[in-house]
């Protein structure tokens, strides 16, 4: 039987990925920039994503479900792959094989986590695979739909892929590797969309690429690079972005 104790910490920095062999046999997958925290005691098997992403690989154990808590929410499996991210706003659960339920609640607090059946689960969301859940953070907002499994799970091999993505998400995931941050400055610069695959930590070619077919204007500062709608600019067709600063029209 797991013992009763503190949590126990795992910690990414900017650029650094990590695998987690847990105490159970399960696998966390840690991106960039996350903080991890994991407690296993008794018949319950519970983390907390405080920061980042981590995508796990669960040992069946239906007597203990897996449960992962981030921004208000709980997913729950027995066994199985799925992602969680955390991105401002919103919290995104991946699920790649197997089954989870996605509640409400995190199961803290002084309170245990909701017993959850994987048949029939009281759950608000029962993701099939290859689908991925957005849950807003800020309202009761949930959208499930398809994904692309391959293209989900593509920073674990150093890419950042983006497909219509807001560019404060994506600014927020380039900076999960870059030393030299980037902000955005203006708002409707993170209202713009972008697509496009890049190389994890090359912020320099993000840059390039959005400045090259989106209108912003990129200005370095001090330990930073402010990113400011380009007035001038704003005629410019929107592109989709293939490999480091490469552009081709939708």
């Amino acid at each position: 039987a797991w013992r009763a104790s503190l949590p126990d910490v795992y910690r990414t920095t900017e650029g650094e990925r990590r695998i987690v062999e847990l105490p159970d046999g399960s696998r966390a997958s840690l991106d960039a920039a996350t903080v991890l925290r994991v407690r296993y005691d008794g018949g319950r098997r519970r983390l907390w994503l405080d920061e980042g992403r981590a995508k796990f690989s669960v040992a069946k154990d239906p007597l203990r479900p897996f449960s992962v808590a981030a921004d208000g929410k709980l997913v729950v499996a027995t066994g199985t792959t799925f992602s969680v991210e955390k991105l401002p706003g919103q919290m995104r659960v991946v699920l790649y094989e197997g089954h989870v339920a996605v509640l409400d609640g995190e199961g803290g607090r002084g309170r245990p986590p909701p017993t959850v059946k994987v048949d029939g689960a009281p759950a608000e969301r029962l993701l099939t695979p290859d689908h991925e859940l957005v849950a807003s953070t800020t309202s009761d907002t949930t959208v499930v739909s398809p994904t692309d499994p391959s293209r989900a799970a593509s920073w674990e091999n150093g890419q950042l892929v983006f497909q219509d993505e807001p560019m404060d998400l994506a600014v927020e995931r380039v900076n999960r590797y870059a030393r030299e941050k980037l902000r955005i400055a203006d708002p409707a610069v993170g209202r713009l969309k972008i697509s496009g695959v890049f190389t994890s930590g090359d912020t320099r070619a993000f840059v390039d690429g959005v400045t090259a077919v989106l209108p912003v204007r990129a200005e370095p500062s001090p330990g930073e690079t402010v990113l400011r709608i380009d007035r001038g600019q704003n005629d410019r067709g929107q592109k989709k972005i293939s490999g480091a600063g490469e552009s081709s029209a939708d």
